[in-house]
């Protein structure tokens, strides 16, 4: 396997240039050169989608034949800078299954299906996008009661620290975290998919429209104006079907053997 050192020094380090070649351009120069012998390149991310700003980058899983193991690189392409994830079959398979269905995480598995095939279908990117099909089809696994219970202390937690926080840095850390454990355990507890940072919010529309916007409102009554009101009674309403706030009657044991070195 071909692995060049990046072309360029990163894009994050000042205003970035703007391309000079397409990104389908520079997904086949990248086949051609950085990542010769591999089967095939999935172009994928906010530039198929036709969602890409200024600062997107290249999302591309790039298929061999064989690697000794999986590995993600970033690097500086013809002006882009590129996200790169490569696989064979095996490793794939195992990503897959064992790693992102386990964690309900479904990124790698739609970009495999929505990615753009360089320099065309081939035998392994049909295998590729069949294999994201049946484990998007599967869909992720169901939390269990110790985990909803978890989850539902933890967020209880959380919200404690709004009620009466000590400072408006302190309201602002507080939130943060809430923001993220409350719109992951909302896609969990429903049996989908979940996300990360931008990628929650889209997960909490495709599930509930009207409820993903009155998330996002509540959230920037809390963090524009500093009032979290609408935050804890959103959460309080979202954590009602599954026994609401946890705090007292909770008790975990740790394993037995959890002792000495």
């Amino acid at each position: 396997m071909n692995a060049n050192p990046p072309s360029s020094s990163s894009p994050l380090a000042g205003s970035r240039t703007q391309p000079l070649h397409s990104p389908l351009f520079a997904a086949r120069d990248l086949l051609e050169t950085r990542y010769l012998g591999a089967d095939s390149i999935l172009l994928a991310g906010s530039v198929v989608r036709g969602e890409a700003s200024s600062y997107s980058d290249l999302d591309v899983i790039v298929l061999f034949p064989h690697v000794r193991a999986a590995y993600r690189e970033s690097f500086t392409h013809k002006g882009w800078p590129v996200e790169a994830f490569i696989h064979d079959m095996e490793t794939l398979r195992y990503f897959l299954y064992r790693v992102d269905q386990p964690q309900a995480s479904a990124t790698l598995c739609e970009m495999i299906r929505e990615g753009h095939e360089i320099p065309g279908a081939t035998a392994m990117t049909a295998d590729a996008k069949a294999l994201a099909g049946d484990v998007l089809k599967a869909g992720p696994p169901k939390l269990t009661v110790d985990e909803i219970e978890d989850r539902r202390y933890h967020i209880s937690e959380l919200i404690d620290d709004l009620r009466e926080p000590r400072s408006r840095h302190e309201l602002i850390a507080a939130a943060s975290r809430v923001y993220g454990e409350l719109a992951d355990f909302y896609c969990r507890s429903h049996g989908h998919w979940t996300g990360s940072g931008k990628g929650l919010l889209k997960r909490m529309k495709s599930i509930d429209t009207a409820l993903a916007r009155r998330f996002s409102e509540a959230f920037d009554q809390l963090f524009q104006h500093g009032q979290p009101g609408p935050v804890i009674h959103l959460t309080e309403e979202m954590l009602a079907p599954f026994g609401g706030f946890l705090f007292d009657a909770y008790r975990r044991e740790a394993p037995s053997n959890w002792r000495g070195k």
